[in-house]
């Protein structure tokens, strides 16, 4: 979701030079940024920011999109000149310091925070709208990883990517949808074979939610990213891989239960979502209903 911020730096002169959490790296790595991994060991991650602080002369430009202080405290040990949101009390650590543009989505907030840096830094922002499209860019050899993966397992064109788990609580509530296993019937009635790629660590979970998907082997998010591209339809919860799908501008349902749309819904105009913070998870006949329209 931070896509469009980072290509509002770009286009403003800035040039992103990205850390953060490993897997990222792999699914960032075709836009053509530096990516240096941010491992979590507070002393190795330390050394790291330092590192390329002294690579890219004295005290560069940092924009923090995570609220954490922890974050914020990292790149000032690190001599990094940040900019971030006064958030979980870490102003005093914030060289610059960008207002809250109050409640909106993630996608816009973070635009904004970008926006304001640029601003706070003494330049121009190339553009003041959020981009319609998050617009990712993949490497060929993710597109050419999605098709040996298809050769390989012998995956139909007719194919439909399901995500059905989805990590950790919102406000102490499960995040994911009950009811994935029960697609798979009607979807190969339709002629459509459901597919699941899960995450390192995910794959027992997966055969509990969904047994009678085709389960496969996990691979990059690069190389995931590439298959949604190619899947007829993409369905998942409010969750990583849903913000995956948009971000190639898949087809895709996005099932919430627990989350606000307005604030976490894919960027996407081509997303179904169905659910809400309020209604609470949809139903089975409505998920189907909505497949049956995106088929």
């Amino acid at each position: 979701m931070t896509l469009p911020a980072l290509r509002l730096l770009e286009a403003s002169g800035f040039t992103p030079m990205l850390t953060g959490k490993r897997w990222a790296e792999d699914l960032m790595s075709g836009m053509s940024w530096r990516f240096d991994p941010i491992e979590g060991h507070v002393t190795e991650d330390l050394q790291r920011i330092r590192y390329i602080s002294n690579h890219l002369g004295p005290r560069p430009l940092g924009l923090l999109f995570p609220n954490s202080f922890s974050s914020a405290l990292l790149f000032s040990i690190g001599r990094v000149r940040n900019a971030g949101f006064a958030t979980d009390g870490r102003r005093l650590l914030l060289e610059k310091v960008v207002e809250e543009p109050g409640s909106m989505h993630e996608v816009e907030r973070f635009f904004r925070l970008a926006h304001g840096a640029i601003k706070a830094w003494g330049g121009t922002p190339a553009w003041d709208e959020v981009p319609e499209e998050l617009g990712m860019k993949l490497l060929a050899r993710h597109e050419a990883a999605a098709r040996n993966l298809m050769h390989q397992y012998n995956i139909p064109e007719k194919f439909v990517l399901l995500a059905p788990i989805a990590r950790g609580l919102h406000h102490g509530k499960e995040k994911q949808w009950k009811h994935f296993n029960e697609l798979c019937g009607p979807l190969r009635e339709k002629g459509y074979e459901p597919i699941i790629f899960p995450s390192v660590r995910e794959e027992e979970a997966n055969k509990k939610a969904c047994p009678d998907a085709t389960i496969l082997p996990p691979t990059t998010l690069g190389n995931y990213a590439a298959l949604a591209k190619r899947a007829h339809l993409v369905i998942a919860n409010d969750s990583g891989i849903s913000h995956v799908a948009a971000a190639v501008g898949a087809n895709q349902i996005t099932l919430l239960g627990v989350t606000d749309p307005a604030r976490t819904r894919p960027w996407n105009q081509r997303a179904v979502c169905l659910g809400n913070s309020v209604e609470g998870w949809p139903t089975l006949d409505i998920v189907l209903h909505s497949i049956d329209q995106q088929l």
